[in-house]
């Protein structure tokens, strides 16, 4: 007996390892979010474009050819008419042809806007990012002597399995 009480001394101050098993009371699913890409795409409506065509029906299209556009012999009459306005003598011309200038240029390029005749469907799409829910874990309780003990996990664990537990003594 008291060779069985002095082993039994001897292995509990040198720190006895046994392996014992808790049972699993619970698991709790760890959940964590993240930003998921997704393609979104829409129908968008593309206007189409095509070169204005004369504003002045038959004398337009004869301006046009000779003089460069209607709008620009219109720029240019109103031109005239407001730089008649300033000035008097020879300051009086040059303003009146700078006017008729400026007034044809400004016409001219306003003949050359293109005009809206129609739309296209366009399939327009872009990149968004929607959260997304996982499980990245698991909460596992276990039940050791009457001890609840929780512990992190990747795998699931069963309820009433069993699951080592390291004890040591020192």
């Amino acid at each position: 007996m008291k060779t069985l009480l002095s082993i039994a001394l001897m292995l509990f101050a040198s720190g006895v390892a046994a392996t014992e098993y808790a049972t699993v009371t619970g698991v709790q699913e760890i959940i964590s979010t993240r930003a998921v890409p997704v393609q979104s795409c829409n129908t968008v409506h593309v206007p189409i474009y095509r070169s204005k065509e004369s504003s002045g029906g038959v004398i337009g299209k004869i301006v046009d050819s000779t003089v460069g556009s209607t709008e620009g012999l219109i720029g240019a009459v109103v031109g005239g008419v407001i730089g008649s306005k300033i000035g008097g003598g020879n300051g009086k011309r040059i303003a009146t042809g700078v006017g008729v200038a400026i007034g044809a240029k400004v016409g001219d390029e306003q003949s050359k806007k293109d005009e809206i005749v129609g739309y296209k469907e366009h399939q327009q799409c872009e990149t968004i990012y929607q959260n997304e829910n996982y499980v990245s874990g698991y909460q596992v309780t276990y039940n050791y002597n009457g001890m609840t003990l929780t512990k992190t996990s990747k795998n699931r664990a069963v309820i009433g399995s069993r699951a080592p537990v390291n004890v040591s003594i020192r």
